[in-house]
């Protein structure tokens, strides 16, 4: 578990992945990436999402 505040909001990540290096992090998506793995694919296409709203 790792905790960040930002302001009156407190964020509380239950993920292990969060606890990783960021090579190990790096290694992990790729390796989830290839093995399609519909939540991480689901979260990639709602940041692409945003993203491409927020450039309009």
């Amino acid at each position: 578990m790792k905790e960040f505040q930002f302001g009156n909001t407190k964020v509380i990540i239950h993920s292990s992945l969060a606890l990783m290096e960021k090579e190990e992090q790096k290694e992990w998506f790729q390796q989830e990436w290839e093995k399609k793995n519909p939540i991480l694919r689901s979260i990639v296409e709602a940041a692409v999402s945003c993203q491409e709203e927020g450039e309009k």
